[in-house]
């Protein structure tokens, strides 16, 4: 069968698809793996039994599944986050989309799984519990995808036998009010994928949700300015979520003369949480990550907005309402202090529960589940010239085609060069080479695993 993986972010996408990718093709499937940027030409192209999607939350994506499973080609999704806030659930489970069109959904956990059963009438069949494939990155059989701590240091500037403190920022809608182009087209999406109803069942006003974050980032950012200045012997690095504003950050680095922080925007999660001693963030996936190498984390709640709350989440890290003890929490930290028992114990029960298993072997579930939808339902691909709500004109299928085989964004010219920079300022775009890269990098960790 061919199946067609979609990777929308390579930084936090692209590791597991990859490994699928291999573990598929052990089960005798073709496996193309490409950016959701060119989707639609590149299934065009390699007409596909399957694809698998990372969400369906928006009208484009539930219009393309529909497409889709009417000329027979199946539907599965991966979600890239499948533990998320609670107010934001709905969302998760399909409350705001017209339908869901879709033969399989791969959930992180039995909550999110009984989520989407209920809301869509499905069974544990079409709706399995396999874990977050990503975490496998976390645990000994992917150790070999772990760039050595000397070597980050190096690739960074960093002196190893220093203390290393990282911060994962997620601030993505900060001052898009400032924008008024931005700030239209982010409140008619709120409106359109139920973010905004979310915001006003717990009480916050979706129009000043960009200020919020704004505030919140204002604060946390001086909060860490004064961390660093206090502490000139530490190293830093400042690890932004793929949609921040980059320049904000620089900016904040040069501006206070922060000679001690990097700048880490290009670079594995689990490669900077590696080097890392402590850990600060405000209700991030990333700790959890953290937890799973037993990593000091500190909630950094110094924003002020009772509404985000999140106190499952929260009691995992140490939790700060301002730089005075955010300093002094890093430097007991940093002084040799430890995460407690109890915190363990709960960081392990929680990441069970919202995660699912952590052993090494999600990638392989996902390959299985896949494996076994497409041995029950077998090839019933009817579409030869396209779907509805795809590009029919052949030049642009040939030039996502020509782009891809040579290792290209799928809106990189072919015939001028232009900066990396300009084509794709957040370098979320996968290309080819980077998958085999990938692929190299992992091939031990998942050799032999897939067995039907």
């Amino acid at each position: 069968m061919r199946i067609h993986l979609l990777c929308d972010q390579k930084w936090r996408d692209l590791p597991n698809l990859a490994a699928l990718k291999l573990l598929l093709e052990q089960l005798g499937h073709r496996v193309l793996l490409s950016t959701t940027k060119d989707q639609h030409q590149m299934i065009r192209a390699f007409r596909p039994d399957c694809v698998v999607f990372n969400h369906l939350f928006a009208p484009a994506n539930q219009q393309l599944a529909r497409d889709l499973r009417a000329s027979g080609v199946a539907v599965v999704v991966l979600p890239t986050e499948g533990a998320v806030r609670p107010e934001l659930m709905g969302i998760a489970d399909g409350e705001f989309a017209k339908d869901w069109s879709m033969d399989l959904f791969l959930a992180w956990s039995a909550p999110a799984a009984d989520g989407v059963r209920r809301r869509w009438g499905l069974d544990e069949g079409a709706v399995p519990v396999v874990g977050c494939t990503r975490f496998d990155f976390y645990t000994d059989r992917f150790r070999c995808a772990i760039t050595p701590r000397e070597v980050f240091c190096q690739h960074h500037r960093l002196d190893p036998a220093r203390p290393i403190v990282t911060w994962a920022t997620a601030f993505g809608f900060a001052g898009l009010q400032h924008d008024s182009v931005r700030y239209a087209r982010f409140l008619a999406e709120c409106e359109a994928n139920g973010l905004a109803t979310c915001y006003r069942r717990i009480g916050v006003d979706p129009r000043r949700v960009p200020e919020l974050f704004e505030q919140g980032r204002t604060r946390t950012c001086a909060a860490f300015v004064r961390l660093a200045k206090a502490r000139p012997d530490v190293q830093f690095i400042i690890r932004p979520h793929p949609v921040d504003d980059r320049g904000f950050y620089r900016a904040v680095i040069e501006n206070n003369g922060l000679t001690n922080v990097r700048f880490c925007p290009k670079d594995y999660i689990w490669n900077v949480l590696n080097a890392s001693h402590v850990h600060l963030h405000r209700h991030c996936t990333t700790a959890v990550e953290a937890w799973m190498w037993d990593k000091p984390t500190i909630e950094m709640a110094v924003d002020n907005v009772r509404e985000w709350q999140w106190p499952d989440r929260e009691v995992g890290s140490a939790i700060v309402h301002d730089a005075s003890e955010l300093v002094d929490r890093v430097d007991s930290f940093l002084s040799g202090r430890s995460v407690e028992p109890e915190i363990r114990d709960y960081r392990r029960g929680y990441i069970e529960t919202w995660f699912g298993p952590q052993d090494g072997r999600r990638c392989v579930a996902a390959a299985n589940a896949i494996d076994g939808l497409m041995s029950k339902i077998g090839r019933r691909r009817r579409f030869i010239t396209g779907i509805a709500s795809t590009p029919t004109a052949t030049r642009s299928i040939a030039t996502a085609v020509l782009r891809h085989v040579l290792g290209k964004r799928p809106n990189e010219p072919l015939l001028r060069w232009t900066s990396v920079t300009k084509l794709d300022p957040m370098d979320k775009l996968a290309t080819r080479g980077e998958v085999m890269v990938y692929q190299r990098l992992i091939a031990d960790a998942v050799a032999g695993e897939a067995r039907r």
